[in-house]
């Protein structure tokens, strides 16, 4: 199942490349749906994406601003990729 995900993604992904030009914004959207898929299907990208989003704040904030703007289901994955606070102690 995980394999037909993936494809999805591809797809979706190559699709967003080759519309990315065109005057209806098409590309990007389709971009994000297949970036979205491969996080939600492999917890390796979903770790890399947290690493990169810890060490490049304008990621993070970029990120973040796809979560507020994102459909609830699709914000919760992204969320996942949250870098994680560092715990106080007290």
């Amino acid at each position: 199942m995980k394999l037909v995900w993936w494809a999805l993604a591809l797809v979706l992904i190559l699709l967003g490349l080759a519309t990315i030009a065109l005057p209806i914004p098409t590309g990007v959207p389709l971009l994000a749906t297949g970036a979205v898929i491969l996080i939600a299907t492999s917890r390796t990208l979903a770790r890399a994406l947290r690493s990169r989003r810890r060490r490049l704040p304008q990621l993070n904030r970029t990120f973040h601003w796809l979560e507020t703007k994102s459909p609830r289901h699709l914000a919760r994955i992204l969320k996942r990729t949250r870098p994680r606070q560092p715990q106080s102690s007290s």
